[in-house]
């Protein structure tokens, strides 16, 4: 009985963490300073040679963040949902979500040890690995009805559809309000 209990738990994954889309906000922006600084650690190594901006800005995206985060957004008649495989086993912890009527913020950050070594030695140095995706959603969703699960390495997260009753009421609220 147990047993079944620990997989049932296990089957129906751990909640995420909903914040508000102003505290992913400033997370982008703290990103974009961590690429635009890692950059020019690039341009500096270089010699200050111009002409690299491209390749040393995509480099240092590519030590900041991970990209190959799989991920396949679904739609049906009731509700949008994303699937998205994370690398590097994320727990829910350090996961953020964040939804508005039509769209989605995924973050994620937790912190891993990197080896470095040479002919003189090694060391180890932690290092920030992050997730950040933006997703506009192509139809209106309910942000008070979201839900986000994560299974193992996969976050699926699923967006209730606003219904064409709920958008007919909301605007016959706003036009009988003045606004």
């Amino acid at each position: 009985m147990k047993e079944r209990s620990a997989r049932d738990k296990e089957n129906a994954g751990t909640p995420v963490t909903f914040v508000s889309a102003d505290m992913l906000e400033q997370r982008k922006s703290e990103i974009q300073n961590m690429i635009a600084r890692r950059a020019y650690e690039h341009f500096e190594h270089r010699g200050r040679v111009p002409g690299h901006e491209i390749e040393d800005w995509v480099q240092a995206e590519t030590e900041l963040l991970i990209y190959p985060c799989r991920h396949y957004l679904k739609e049906s008649a009731e509700a949008i949902i994303l699937h998205a495989e994370l690398p590097g086993f994320f727990t829910a912890d350090q996961l953020k979500v964040s939804v508005e009527a039509r769209r989605l913020i995924v973050s994620g950050e937790k912190e891993i040890s990197v080896l470095y070594g040479d002919a003189k030695g090694t060391h180890a140095e932690l290092r920030s690995q992050q997730i950040f995706r933006v997703h506009d959603l192509p139809a209106d969703v309910d942000p008070s009805k979201a839900t986000a699960t994560l299974k193992g390495a996969t976050v699926e997260i699923v967006l209730p559809k606003v219904s064409a009753a709920n958008k007919r009421s909301d605007r016959a609220k706003s036009g009988s309000s003045g606004k």
